[in-house]
């Protein structure tokens, strides 16, 4: 992918996720920083609403059905804006009217414009650091992310854009085609989607190729993040640019979001949401801000677009909407604790209320449409704990990509920390802050450290997955980095010992902070886009000689070897597009499975050559290592015995076989030596080699083949 491609994919990618919902906020009344900080928000929930409608009236999502899902939306939020205008207009009359850049509770003055605009221009200029850095690790947005959940989320996307079947329970074909139950967040998948009908051929190297669109995704992700949590912080801390600069190296330089949860898993959906999570604390900020004069009307807007946007955050994956709500909560009880009078706490608290209406009635409407019990596999899974109680409160604080990083990030959360105790006008603004940094902290414990059902009760929401909240614990450490360097360099900190002090502790810790950022690109590979396990180089140069041979048909494969990503990369249709369940006849159905034991016994087992040519396989596909599993198919031990199996792409990573006809009334025969008679008790074991050997012999099974 070529210099230029890329920039476009990224400006594209940037565009789709920021501008719709920031047009909303503007329309609104929104001012352009918050617009923008909060526009991610708005677009998840214009994509999870255009999901919906284009389901119900059987329309394809594209991006024709999404610009009219947007303008619709685009509408209501103008109307929604003059009506607060002329309502504000009215109960302001004869009142001073409030400056928007200033927060309530502080009592220092706007910096000069000149200043405000370059600590504006460094903010954005850090932002662009995460994209930089995984544009590099990813090799210009081609390296394949490696690991098990990509494989859905890379299906996932090329076939909402190949069908328009966006619907709450419409990915189950790319996943679970025969659980009728099967239910996954669609919102990032479907946006993403849109990417795909970019200008181009759609090869992988192409403007609307895959992986680009899933790499270019990722990359703005962290550009949007940066962004939110730097005007984020600003805010909090009084409007303090210093602080947002602070903020937005900090998290520009931070390992265990977005970067770590981009790689692990990788967990690009949750990913996706939790970088809204700064936009939605803004936008709570102005509810809970509530003073004397303030009017009605001025809390009706954001508490509105709170609102949608949590909704669309529940969209892209409840668990942040859940998170995303603790923290609010805690604005709303500070909000509530610090208002001057009557009044302002009943605006307040009718903001939030307010707020709770649209999110709660979109979170009520997916569960009702969701069959009972669909979240029952979160609540039941434990992941294995490495680290005891110890260990895991010192990770809890190790966010960068080093040790010195860490220490960096620390020692100025600590700071703000203190600040945001020891500052009057920081109290309140912080308060739910360090509410989420409490409770996040606990949480990761709980999952890193302990083990047991009581755990589970708190953790199982999330998957009981320590990365998860370590992704979510970056926000408030972010925040209070961010406002220990304004605390450590405050204004006039040219005067005396002690601020001189501040300015050196809070230089060298940024300095250990953006150190991190030399080690970030070999992290990112590591962790998830380096050459395998899912799809090592061979194996790639097979799926793409597949792709260019591909006729019709459909592909048999391993679900575990990455051979799968054939599906995304180059539209070739897959037995399995992602890895199996614990229980796969229930996954993927028993018919599937018999090819999946069995394939090898094609033209010998009349049964098994009446399925192939029943579901229309032509092609078989064996790679190499795997992500995970019980082991190869028992189906692929001594393919290459098989002489109506015809290799036609081979190396050291793949084996690529074309089906060749057999007549479906053939009897019985006994396959040529090398392949089993009858399935193994036992599947192979997962290997560097595309030659599948039996493994130990052991009495004969069937292991829901045909025997």
């Amino acid at each position: 992918m070529s210099i230029l491609t890329v920039a476009l994919l990224l400006v594209a990618a940037f565009a789709l996720l920021v501008v719709p919902g920031a047009a909303i906020c503007l329309a609104a009344g929104l001012r352009w920083r918050d617009a923008v900080v909060a526009g991610p928000a708005l677009t998840l929930a214009v994509v999870a609403v255009g999901c919906a409608v284009t389901a119900a009236t059987d329309v394809a999502w594209a991006p024709a059905s999404a610009a009219g899902v947007a303008l619709g939306a685009l509408l209501c939020a103008g109307l929604l804006g003059m009506a607060a205008r002329v309502s504000a207009r009215r109960a302001r009359s004869g009142r001073e009217e409030l400056k928007e850049d200033d927060d309530d509770t502080t009592a220092t003055a706007t910096p000069p414009a000149r200043r405000r605009w370059v600590g504006d221009l460094v903010v954005v200029v850090l932002s662009f650091l995460p994209a930089v850095q995984f544009g590099i690790a990813t090799r210009g947005l081609s390296a394949i992310p490696q690991y098990w959940d990509a494989f859905f989320h890379g299906a996932a996307t090329r076939y909402i854009a190949e069908t328009g079947n966006a619907g709450l329970t419409d990915l189950a074909p790319v996943s679970q085609p025969e659980n009728p139950h099967f239910y996954y967040p669609d919102t990032y998948h479907a946006l993403t989607s849109l990417l795909l009908h970019l200008p181009g051929d759609g090869s992988p190297g192409a403007l609307n190729g895959m992986p680009g669109a899933l790499n270019a995704m990722s990359a703005v992700t962290g550009v949007v993040f940066v962004l939110g949590v730097a005007v984020l912080t600003g805010r909090l801390c009084g409007g303090s640019r210093l602080a947002a600069v602070g903020a937005a190296l900090v998290a520009a330089s931070s390992w265990t979001f977005p970067f770590q949860v981009l790689g692990w898993g990788p967990l690009l959906p949750f990913a996706l949401g939790v970088t809204v999570i700064p936009g939605l604390l803004l936008l709570g900020d102005r509810v809970a801000r509530a003073r004397q004069e303030t009017a009605g009307a001025d809390v009706v807007v954001p508490a509105l677009l709170l609102g949608v946007g949590t909704a669309g955050a529940w969209s892209v994956h409840p668990s942040v909407a859940l998170a995303a709500a603790i923290v609010v909560a805690g604005q709303a009880m500070a909000g509530l604790v610090v208002a001057p009078g009557l009044r302002p706490r009943l605006t307040v608290l009718g903001g939030f209320v307010l707020a709770a209406l649209p999110a709660g009635a979109y979170a009520a409407w997916t569960l009702s449409v969701l069959a009972a019990g669909v979240g029952d596999g979160a609540a039941d899974f434990s992941w294995p704990r490495h680290m005891g109680v110890a260990g895991a409160v010192v990770t809890a604080f190790d966010h960068g990509p080093s040790a010195v990083s860490s220490v960096g990030m620390t020692v100025l959360m600590v700071a703000g920390l203190v600040a945001a105790v020891a500052v009057r006008q920081w109290r309140r603004p912080l308060a739910a802050i360090v509410w989420a940094l409490v409770v996040f902290g606990v949480l990761y414990v709980l999952s890193a450290g302990f083990q047991g059902d009581w755990v589970r009760m708190f953790t199982g929401y999330w998957w009981d997955d320590m990365y998860r909240f370590a992704a979510l614990l970056a926000v408030p450490t972010v925040v209070l980095a961010g406002a220990g360097v304004r605390a450590l360099i405050p204004r006039g900190s040219g005067r005396g010992t002690a601020a001189r002090a501040g300015v050196v502790l809070a230089v060298v810790c940024l300095v250990a902070v953006a150190s991190g950022q030399a080690l970030l690109v070999h992290e990112v590979r590591i962790w998830g886009y380096g050459a395998g396990p899912a799809v090592t180089a061979e194996e790639r140069i097979v799926l793409d000689e597949l792709g260019e041979l591909y006729d019709g048909g459909v592909v048999l494969n391993d679900p575990f070897d990455g051979t799968t990503w054939v599906y995304a990369l180059h539209s070739v249709p897959v037995m399995f597009p992602s890895p199996l369940s614990d229980d796969p006849v229930a996954q993927v159905g028993g018919d599937r499975m018999a090819l999946y034991t069995s394939i090898n016994r094609y033209g010998f087992d009349p049964s098994i050559t009446h399925e192939v040519q029943r579901q229309d396989v032509r092609w078989v596909i064996v790679g190499t290592k795997s992500v995970g599993g019980p082991g190869r198919p028992g189906g692929f031990i001594g393919l290459q015995y098989n002489p109506y199996l015809r290799p036609v792409a081979e190396n050291s990573g793949a084996i690529l076989y074309e089906v060749l006809p057999v007549d479906a009334d053939h009897p019985p025969l006994i396959p040529p030596p090398g392949i089993p008679p009858m399935t193994p008790p036992e599947q192979p074991p997962n290997t560097d080699s595309p030659i599948v050997e039996a493994a130990p012999t052991a009495p004969a099974t069937t292991l829901g083949g045909t025997g």
